[in-house]
Protein backbone atom coordinates (compact mmCIF):
# COMPACT_ATOMS: atom_id res chain seq x y z
CA UNK A 1 0.00 0.00 0.00
CA UNK A 2 1.71 3.48 -0.91
CA UNK A 3 1.20 6.29 0.92
CA UNK A 4 -0.78 8.82 -0.54
CA UNK A 5 0.30 12.68 -1.52
CA UNK A 6 0.72 14.77 1.64
CA UNK A 7 -2.01 17.22 2.26
CA UNK A 8 -1.16 21.30 1.95
CA UNK A 9 -2.56 24.01 3.90
CA UNK A 10 -5.22 26.08 2.15
CA UNK A 11 -3.23 29.49 3.17
CA UNK A 12 -5.25 31.52 0.87
CA UNK A 13 -8.87 30.23 2.59
CA UNK A 14 -6.99 30.49 5.91
CA UNK A 15 -5.93 34.24 5.41
CA UNK A 16 -9.83 34.58 4.44
CA UNK A 17 -11.44 33.00 7.52
CA UNK A 18 -9.35 34.77 9.76
CA UNK A 19 -10.02 38.71 8.04
CA UNK A 20 -13.70 37.91 7.75
CA UNK A 21 -13.95 36.82 11.75
CA UNK A 22 -11.50 40.42 12.56
CA UNK A 23 -13.71 42.34 10.54
CA UNK A 24 -17.15 41.32 10.61
CA UNK A 25 -19.77 40.20 12.95
CA UNK A 26 -19.64 36.62 14.25
CA UNK A 27 -22.36 33.61 14.32
CA UNK A 28 -24.65 33.88 16.92
CA UNK A 29 -22.54 30.68 18.40
CA UNK A 30 -20.16 33.14 19.48
CA UNK A 31 -22.37 35.20 21.79
CA UNK A 32 -22.03 33.30 24.73
CA UNK A 33 -18.34 34.37 24.94
CA UNK A 34 -19.24 38.25 24.60
CA UNK A 35 -17.38 38.90 27.21
CA UNK A 36 -14.34 37.18 25.95
CA UNK A 37 -14.06 40.01 23.07
CA UNK A 38 -10.33 40.74 23.92
CA UNK A 39 -9.52 36.66 23.99
CA UNK A 40 -11.23 36.57 20.57
CA UNK A 41 -9.51 39.59 18.95
CA UNK A 42 -6.01 38.07 20.37
CA UNK A 43 -6.49 34.48 18.19
CA UNK A 44 -7.72 36.59 14.78
CA UNK A 45 -4.28 38.84 15.38
CA UNK A 46 -1.89 35.97 16.28
CA UNK A 47 -3.37 33.68 13.32
CA UNK A 48 -2.72 36.07 10.74
CA UNK A 49 0.27 37.28 12.30
CA UNK A 50 1.41 33.27 11.70
CA UNK A 51 -0.22 33.24 8.12
CA UNK A 52 2.49 35.92 7.90
CA UNK A 53 0.23 38.13 5.97
CA UNK A 54 -1.20 40.53 9.66
CA UNK A 55 0.69 43.88 8.09
CA UNK A 56 -0.02 43.17 3.89
CA UNK A 57 -3.68 42.20 4.04
CA UNK A 58 -4.48 44.99 6.72
CA UNK A 59 -3.92 48.60 6.54
CA UNK A 60 -1.96 50.69 9.00
CA UNK A 61 -5.02 52.75 9.98
CA UNK A 62 -6.78 49.68 10.86
CA UNK A 63 -3.86 48.08 12.88
CA UNK A 64 -3.83 51.58 14.91
CA UNK A 65 -7.80 51.26 15.27
CA UNK A 66 -7.31 47.97 16.93
CA UNK A 67 -4.75 48.61 19.09
CA UNK A 68 -6.53 51.46 20.14
CA UNK A 69 -9.79 49.16 21.05
CA UNK A 70 -7.08 47.41 22.89
CA UNK A 71 -6.35 50.14 25.07
CA UNK A 72 -10.25 51.86 25.57
CA UNK A 73 -10.03 47.77 27.56
CA UNK A 74 -8.01 49.07 29.71
CA UNK A 75 -9.25 50.17 33.46
CA UNK A 76 -8.43 53.73 34.63
CA UNK A 77 -6.72 52.29 37.44
CA UNK A 78 -4.79 49.57 35.43
CA UNK A 79 -5.01 45.85 34.15
CA UNK A 80 -8.01 45.41 31.52
CA UNK A 81 -11.02 44.12 30.70
CA UNK A 82 -12.21 41.47 29.01
CA UNK A 83 -14.80 43.23 26.59
CA UNK A 84 -16.52 46.14 26.11
CA UNK A 85 -19.03 44.78 27.03
CA UNK A 86 -18.84 45.71 30.86
CA UNK A 87 -17.64 49.34 30.35
CA UNK A 88 -20.39 50.79 32.28
CA UNK A 89 -18.93 54.59 31.47
CA UNK A 90 -16.69 56.59 33.95
CA UNK A 91 -18.95 56.16 37.34
CA UNK A 92 -18.87 52.23 37.13
CA UNK A 93 -15.40 51.60 35.79
CA UNK A 94 -12.91 49.68 37.98
CA UNK A 95 -16.22 48.30 40.32
CA UNK A 96 -16.77 45.12 41.35
CA UNK A 97 -19.00 44.59 38.12
CA UNK A 98 -15.90 46.20 35.63
CA UNK A 99 -12.52 44.23 37.44
CA UNK A 100 -9.75 44.30 35.63
CA UNK A 101 -9.13 40.56 34.53
CA UNK A 102 -5.82 38.37 34.59
CA UNK A 103 -6.49 36.09 31.09
CA UNK A 104 -8.03 39.94 29.52
CA UNK A 105 -5.02 41.20 30.60
CA UNK A 106 -2.47 38.76 28.99
CA UNK A 107 -4.36 38.89 25.94
CA UNK A 108 -4.26 42.38 25.58
CA UNK A 109 -0.53 42.44 25.98
CA UNK A 110 -0.14 39.89 23.03
CA UNK A 111 -2.48 41.33 21.22
CA UNK A 112 -0.39 44.60 21.24
CA UNK A 113 2.84 42.99 20.96
CA UNK A 114 1.99 41.49 17.72
CA UNK A 115 0.35 44.19 16.68
CA UNK A 116 3.42 46.05 16.74
CA UNK A 117 2.66 48.38 19.82
CA UNK A 118 5.48 49.57 22.42
CA UNK A 119 3.01 48.71 25.03
CA UNK A 120 4.09 52.31 26.03
CA UNK A 121 0.32 53.28 27.09
CA UNK A 122 0.15 50.06 29.47
CA UNK A 123 -0.33 50.75 32.97
CA UNK A 124 3.02 48.28 33.87
CA UNK A 125 3.24 49.41 37.69
CA UNK A 126 -0.77 49.22 38.14
CA UNK A 127 -0.85 45.73 36.69
CA UNK A 128 2.13 44.51 37.74
CA UNK A 129 1.05 45.20 41.46
CA UNK A 130 -2.22 43.50 40.55
CA UNK A 131 -0.90 40.10 40.52
CA UNK A 132 0.18 39.66 43.97
CA UNK A 133 -3.31 40.28 45.22
CA UNK A 134 -4.57 38.06 42.83
CA UNK A 135 -2.52 35.14 44.05
CA UNK A 136 -4.06 32.78 46.69
CA UNK A 137 -1.59 31.05 49.48
CA UNK A 138 -1.58 27.83 47.83
CA UNK A 139 0.50 30.00 45.22
CA UNK A 140 -2.80 30.07 42.60
CA UNK A 141 -4.12 33.24 41.20
CA UNK A 142 -7.94 33.68 40.60
CA UNK A 143 -9.23 35.70 37.69
CA UNK A 144 -10.13 39.18 39.26
CA UNK A 145 -10.73 40.85 42.80
CA UNK A 146 -14.22 40.79 43.83
CA UNK A 147 -15.35 44.63 45.74
CA UNK A 148 -13.68 43.26 48.80
CA UNK A 149 -10.72 42.64 48.10
CA UNK A 150 -12.20 38.61 47.35
CA UNK A 151 -10.06 36.47 45.31
CA UNK A 152 -12.48 35.31 42.60
CA UNK A 153 -12.62 33.17 39.83
CA UNK A 154 -10.73 29.75 39.91
CA UNK A 155 -7.54 28.84 40.48
CA UNK A 156 -6.03 26.44 37.81
CA UNK A 157 -3.20 26.33 35.66
CA UNK A 158 -4.81 28.57 32.89
CA UNK A 159 -5.16 31.56 35.72
CA UNK A 160 -1.07 30.76 36.78
CA UNK A 161 -0.01 30.59 33.02
CA UNK A 162 -1.64 34.19 32.44
CA UNK A 163 -0.56 35.69 35.86
CA UNK A 164 3.20 34.73 35.21
CA UNK A 165 3.27 35.52 31.32
CA UNK A 166 2.21 38.96 32.25
CA UNK A 167 5.34 39.22 34.96
CA UNK A 168 7.45 38.43 32.23
CA UNK A 169 6.12 40.08 29.62
CA UNK A 170 5.97 43.32 31.81
CA UNK A 171 9.28 43.21 33.85
CA UNK A 172 11.91 42.87 31.36
CA UNK A 173 15.29 41.23 31.20
CA UNK A 174 16.05 40.66 34.95
CA UNK A 175 13.14 42.30 36.73
CA UNK A 176 15.17 45.70 35.80
CA UNK A 177 12.80 49.36 34.97
CA UNK A 178 9.28 49.68 35.68
CA UNK A 179 9.30 46.71 38.63
CA UNK A 180 11.62 48.60 41.15
CA UNK A 181 9.76 48.97 44.32
CA UNK A 182 6.65 46.28 43.23
CA UNK A 183 5.85 43.30 45.23
CA UNK A 184 6.53 40.71 43.29
CA UNK A 185 4.47 37.38 42.85
CA UNK A 186 5.18 34.47 45.44
CA UNK A 187 7.33 32.29 42.94
CA UNK A 188 8.05 29.07 45.13
CA UNK A 189 4.22 29.42 45.91
CA UNK A 190 3.89 28.93 42.06
CA UNK A 191 5.98 26.11 41.97
CA UNK A 192 5.02 24.59 44.85
CA UNK A 193 1.09 24.16 43.62
CA UNK A 194 2.37 22.54 40.37
CA UNK A 195 4.52 20.37 41.46
CA UNK A 196 0.74 19.21 44.00
CA UNK A 197 -1.12 19.40 40.84
CA UNK A 198 1.45 16.64 38.99
CA UNK A 199 -0.66 13.25 38.66
CA UNK A 200 0.37 9.58 39.50
CA UNK A 201 0.51 9.64 35.42
CA UNK A 202 2.93 12.55 35.67
CA UNK A 203 0.70 15.07 33.90
CA UNK A 204 -0.78 18.21 35.20
CA UNK A 205 -4.19 18.78 36.69
CA UNK A 206 -6.13 21.74 38.27
CA UNK A 207 -5.21 20.74 41.35
CA UNK A 208 -4.00 17.92 43.87
CA UNK A 209 -5.02 14.82 43.17
CA UNK A 210 -6.78 15.66 39.83
CA UNK A 211 -6.62 14.26 36.31
CA UNK A 212 -4.31 15.05 33.83
CA UNK A 213 -4.99 17.52 31.00
CA UNK A 214 -3.15 18.31 28.35
CA UNK A 215 -3.77 22.02 28.18
CA UNK A 216 -3.48 22.78 31.96
CA UNK A 217 0.25 20.58 31.53
CA UNK A 218 1.10 23.17 28.64
CA UNK A 219 -0.09 25.80 30.98
CA UNK A 220 2.36 24.44 33.84
CA UNK A 221 5.16 23.78 31.63
CA UNK A 222 5.13 27.05 30.04
CA UNK A 223 4.52 28.84 33.41
CA UNK A 224 7.73 27.17 34.81
CA UNK A 225 9.70 27.58 31.70
CA UNK A 226 8.52 31.65 31.98
CA UNK A 227 9.99 31.13 35.25
CA UNK A 228 13.48 30.59 34.49
CA UNK A 229 12.58 26.95 37.03
CA UNK A 230 12.09 24.29 33.86
CA UNK A 231 15.23 22.87 34.36
CA UNK A 232 15.36 19.18 35.41
CA UNK A 233 17.17 20.42 38.74
CA UNK A 234 15.38 23.10 39.73
CA UNK A 235 11.31 22.67 38.35
CA UNK A 236 8.41 21.02 40.43
CA UNK A 237 8.04 17.92 38.31
CA UNK A 238 9.39 15.09 39.24
CA UNK A 239 11.56 14.52 36.11
CA UNK A 240 11.26 15.52 32.34
CA UNK A 241 11.09 11.86 31.67
CA UNK A 242 7.80 10.84 33.37
CA UNK A 243 5.90 13.84 31.77
CA UNK A 244 7.61 13.31 28.33
CA UNK A 245 5.90 9.76 28.56
CA UNK A 246 2.37 11.00 29.02
CA UNK A 247 2.89 13.81 26.40
CA UNK A 248 3.78 11.77 23.75
CA UNK A 249 1.07 8.97 24.85
CA UNK A 250 -1.65 11.38 24.01
CA UNK A 251 -1.20 10.87 20.44
CA UNK A 252 -3.38 8.37 19.12
CA UNK A 253 -5.03 7.14 15.73
CA UNK A 254 -7.99 8.45 14.54
CA UNK A 255 -10.49 5.70 14.30
CA UNK A 256 -13.95 5.22 13.08
CA UNK A 257 -16.28 6.87 14.81
CA UNK A 258 -14.10 9.87 13.90
CA UNK A 259 -15.85 9.64 10.17
CA UNK A 260 -19.22 9.64 11.69
CA UNK A 261 -21.78 12.84 11.98
CA UNK A 262 -22.49 13.70 15.26
CA UNK A 263 -26.01 12.85 15.29
CA UNK A 264 -25.05 9.54 14.69
CA UNK A 265 -22.36 9.22 17.05
CA UNK A 266 -24.83 10.36 19.70
CA UNK A 267 -27.46 7.78 18.88
CA UNK A 268 -25.09 5.30 18.70
CA UNK A 269 -23.87 6.70 22.77
CA UNK A 270 -27.39 6.41 23.64
CA UNK A 271 -27.92 2.85 22.50
CA UNK A 272 -25.42 1.42 23.69
CA UNK A 273 -23.28 0.58 20.84
CA UNK A 274 -19.97 3.09 21.21
CA UNK A 275 -17.73 0.12 22.34
CA UNK A 276 -18.68 -2.36 19.42
CA UNK A 277 -17.60 -0.02 16.92
CA UNK A 278 -14.41 0.84 19.00
CA UNK A 279 -13.70 -2.40 19.46
CA UNK A 280 -13.97 -2.50 15.44
CA UNK A 281 -12.51 0.88 14.35
CA UNK A 282 -10.62 0.55 11.32
CA UNK A 283 -7.57 2.32 11.50
CA UNK A 284 -5.69 3.09 8.20
CA UNK A 285 -1.50 2.54 8.26
CA UNK A 286 0.55 4.41 5.71
CA UNK A 287 3.52 2.38 3.65
CA UNK A 288 6.02 3.21 6.59
CA UNK A 289 3.62 1.17 9.22
CA UNK A 290 2.84 3.88 10.46
CA UNK A 291 -0.91 5.90 11.49
CA UNK A 292 -2.21 7.91 8.69
CA UNK A 293 -4.02 10.29 10.76
CA UNK A 294 -2.85 10.41 14.45
CA UNK A 295 -3.84 13.91 16.36
CA UNK A 296 -3.56 14.19 20.18
CA UNK A 297 -6.26 13.92 22.80
CA UNK A 298 -6.40 15.83 26.36
CA UNK A 299 -6.76 12.81 28.71
CA UNK A 300 -6.88 9.37 28.56
CA UNK A 301 -9.24 7.29 26.55
CA UNK A 302 -10.57 10.58 24.78
CA UNK A 303 -10.59 11.24 21.27
CA UNK A 304 -8.63 13.36 19.19
CA UNK A 305 -8.99 17.25 19.29
CA UNK A 306 -7.44 20.06 17.31
CA UNK A 307 -6.87 22.10 20.05
CA UNK A 308 -4.34 19.70 22.04
CA UNK A 309 -2.32 19.11 18.68
CA UNK A 310 -0.89 22.69 20.32
CA UNK A 311 -1.65 21.95 23.84
CA UNK A 312 0.34 18.74 23.56
CA UNK A 313 3.17 20.46 21.04
CA UNK A 314 3.41 23.12 22.49
CA UNK A 315 4.30 21.72 25.52
CA UNK A 316 7.31 19.48 24.35
CA UNK A 317 8.58 22.84 22.39
CA UNK A 318 9.16 24.49 25.51
CA UNK A 319 10.87 21.50 27.72
CA UNK A 320 14.53 22.18 26.99
CA UNK A 321 16.96 19.08 25.27
CA UNK A 322 18.98 16.85 26.99
CA UNK A 323 21.79 19.02 28.59
CA UNK A 324 24.81 16.95 27.70
CA UNK A 325 27.90 18.59 26.43
CA UNK A 326 29.27 15.01 24.87
CA UNK A 327 26.33 15.16 23.27
CA UNK A 328 26.21 15.88 19.55
CA UNK A 329 22.11 17.12 19.04
CA UNK A 330 20.96 16.58 15.80
CA UNK A 331 18.52 19.40 13.96
CA UNK A 332 15.34 17.84 14.75
CA UNK A 333 16.63 17.57 18.40
CA UNK A 334 17.55 20.62 19.15
CA UNK A 335 13.69 21.34 18.20
CA UNK A 336 13.53 20.98 22.15
CA UNK A 337 11.34 17.63 23.18
CA UNK A 338 9.07 18.01 20.28
CA UNK A 339 10.66 15.77 17.57
CA UNK A 340 9.30 12.59 19.86
CA UNK A 341 5.92 13.04 18.06
CA UNK A 342 5.05 11.64 14.81
CA UNK A 343 5.01 14.82 12.19
CA UNK A 344 3.06 13.45 9.27
CA UNK A 345 0.58 11.60 11.77
CA UNK A 346 -0.08 14.96 13.54
CA UNK A 347 -0.25 17.01 9.98
CA UNK A 348 -2.59 14.56 8.31
CA UNK A 349 -5.05 14.80 10.97
CA UNK A 350 -5.23 18.45 10.54
CA UNK A 351 -4.70 19.30 7.20
CA UNK A 352 -7.33 16.55 6.13
CA UNK A 353 -9.75 15.41 9.00
CA UNK A 354 -10.17 18.76 10.81
CA UNK A 355 -8.83 21.41 8.02
CA UNK A 356 -12.25 23.34 6.82
CA UNK A 357 -12.71 23.64 3.09
CA UNK A 358 -14.16 27.69 3.75
CA UNK A 359 -10.56 28.51 6.47
CA UNK A 360 -10.05 27.41 9.38
CA UNK A 361 -10.01 24.63 11.33
CA UNK A 362 -13.04 22.14 13.55
CA UNK A 363 -12.72 21.01 16.75
CA UNK A 364 -13.27 17.60 15.97
CA UNK A 365 -12.71 15.48 12.82
CA UNK A 366 -16.44 14.88 11.82
CA UNK A 367 -18.43 16.31 8.86
CA UNK A 368 -19.85 19.30 9.03
CA UNK A 369 -18.72 20.50 12.48
CA UNK A 370 -17.66 24.16 11.82
CA UNK A 371 -14.62 26.09 12.32
CA UNK A 372 -14.39 28.10 15.04
CA UNK A 373 -11.66 30.65 16.21
CA UNK A 374 -9.98 29.05 18.89
CA UNK A 375 -9.62 25.60 17.28
CA UNK A 376 -8.75 27.17 14.32
CA UNK A 377 -6.08 29.37 15.85
CA UNK A 378 -4.92 26.00 17.85
CA UNK A 379 -4.85 24.26 14.26
CA UNK A 380 -2.62 26.50 12.83
CA UNK A 381 0.05 26.80 16.18
CA UNK A 382 0.76 23.38 16.19
CA UNK A 383 1.15 23.38 12.30
CA UNK A 384 3.77 26.49 13.18
CA UNK A 385 5.65 24.73 15.64
CA UNK A 386 6.14 21.46 13.32
CA UNK A 387 7.63 24.58 11.03
CA UNK A 388 4.92 24.25 7.94
CA UNK A 389 5.37 26.34 5.13
CA UNK A 390 4.14 29.06 4.53
CA UNK A 391 3.91 29.97 8.18
CA UNK A 392 5.81 32.28 10.74
CA UNK A 393 7.62 30.40 13.70
CA UNK A 394 5.58 30.32 16.98
CA UNK A 395 7.24 31.02 20.40
CA UNK A 396 5.91 28.15 22.04
CA UNK A 397 5.84 30.49 25.61
CA UNK A 398 4.07 33.20 24.67
CA UNK A 399 2.13 31.81 21.66
CA UNK A 400 2.59 34.61 19.79
CA UNK A 401 5.34 34.71 16.82
CA UNK A 402 8.79 34.44 16.92
CA UNK A 403 9.08 37.87 15.00
CA UNK A 404 6.66 39.25 17.59
CA UNK A 405 8.72 38.33 20.71
CA UNK A 406 11.78 39.50 19.02
CA UNK A 407 10.16 43.18 18.54
CA UNK A 408 9.01 42.95 22.70
CA UNK A 409 12.83 42.23 24.21
CA UNK A 410 14.21 44.33 21.66
CA UNK A 411 12.22 46.77 22.86
CA UNK A 412 14.32 49.76 24.97
CA UNK A 413 12.49 49.61 28.41
CA UNK A 414 12.53 45.71 28.08
CA UNK A 415 16.36 45.43 27.97
CA UNK A 416 16.60 48.37 30.56
CA UNK A 417 17.61 50.60 28.54
CA UNK A 418 17.11 54.07 29.36
CA UNK A 419 15.23 56.37 26.88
Amino acid sequence: MSTPTPPTLQKPKHVKYWLRCLRTCLPTDYTSTDLNRLTLGFFCIAALDLLGCLHTETTEEERAGWIDWVYKNQLPAGGFRGSPATDLGEGGSGSEWDPPIVPASFFALATLVSLGDGLGRVKKRALLELLPKVQRKDGSFGEWLGGDGQIIGGSDMRFVYCAVAIRWILRGREGKGVVEGIEDIDVEGVVSFIRSAESHEHGISDKAFGEAHAGLTYCAIGALALLGRLHPTSDGLSAHANILRWLTSRQVPSQAQDELRNEEYVHQIANGTEQEIAAGAVITYGADGKPLWAGFNGRCNKQSDTCYSFWVCGSLDVIPPTSNRHLRLTEPQMMRKLHLIDFDSNRRFLLEKTQHFIGGFSKLPVPGTPPDILHSFMGLASLALMREEGLNRLDPTLCISMQAKERLVNMDWWRGVAA
